[in-house]
């Protein structure tokens, strides 16, 4: 299974998404799941191999993946030796990317080259792909055609509105399922939870989502604790685990936690909204 994190804007918490939904799905499942990031900015990159490996990286990457696929030389080898097992999970392993992936972007770029490379590995058979994207349109583009289920993040803003509608008809175009719609950096102010939900009412209604049965997924709520990394070796933060329960339900058909967990989950976002309005 392939799965995609695609948006054509940046900032809306693509690589965050990934990392956590890729450490979701092995805690839950058991099963290995391998990051592919499709990202001159590294971003799952860093999270999931650490800073230290970004400034150090060596052997094959994404880049010369893709390079070797353009030139026609079939690229199993090179994705093995570009395998690097997470230090904070071995169940998580990730094909690294660095800024030399920058040179492959134009409209004459295959987008079909990283799906030729990942349907030619020999993938252990329960194993998940998740592709982080980038939001120049030939990653992104490129990520959605090798993936098999697409999940959109985005923000509510109004700057979101075009990027995520080409995402979305890129996606259609491609003739990809998307998974669903995941509002990300959501805060706990009572004006945003009104936003989120009156986005929510519109998307909803929108033509686009109702011919292709588009779902709109529980949001990730903003937590201090997100961009610290701290959950990459402990736990998630308990308030995201609606979205990520939503979003392992699209991809296996059926949810990982019970009712009551998520329930759990969702009383746990309202008393830390309700403490920092306080204390606000």
């Amino acid at each position: 299974m392939v799965v995609a994190i695609a948006s054509m804007k940046g900032g809306v918490g693509k690589s965050t998404l990934c990392a956590m939904i890729a450490k979701f799905i092995v805690e839950q499942r058991g099963t290995p799941v391998t990051v592919v990031d499709l990202d001159p900015q590294r971003g799952a990159t860093i999270l999931l191999l650490g800073a230290e490996y970004a400034k150090q990286q060596t052997g094959p990457g994404v880049y010369e993946i893709l390079e070797s696929e353009q030139a026609g030389i079939p690229s199993a080898e090179l994705v093995w030796q570009a395998l690097k097992t997470s230090p904070y999970d071995s169940r998580i392993r990730v094909i690294p990317s660095d800024a030399s992936l920058a040179r492959l972007r134009g409209p004459e770029t295959p987008r079909e080259l990283l799906g030729v490379a990942l349907r030619d590995f020999a993938w252990a058979p329960e194993e998940t792909v998740i592709v982080d994207t980038s939001p120049e349109v030939t990653f992104c583009e490129m990520g959605i055609e090798a993936a098999e289920v697409v999940f959109v993040p985005l923000t509510m803003s109004h700057q979101s509105g075009v990027p995520t509608l080409n995402t979305m008809q890129a996606v259609v175009v491609a003739e990809k399922a998307i998974g669903g719609l995941v509002p990300t950096l959501v805060g706990s102010a009572k004006w945003q939870e009104w936003r989120v939900d009156s986005w929510r009412t519109a998307l909803m209604e929108s033509d686009l989502l109702k011919d292709y049965g588009i779902q709109v997924l529980p949001p990730v709520p903003f937590s201090h604790s997100i961009p610290s990394g701290k959950w990459r070796w402990g736990k998630l933060p308990r308030s995201c685990l609606p979205a990520l329960d939503a979003m392992y339900a699209s991809v296996f058909g059926e949810h990982a936690l019970s009712e009551a967990e998520v329930a759990c989950a969702d009383e746990v976002e309202s008393e830390l909204a309700a403490v920092e309005g306080v204390a606000g």
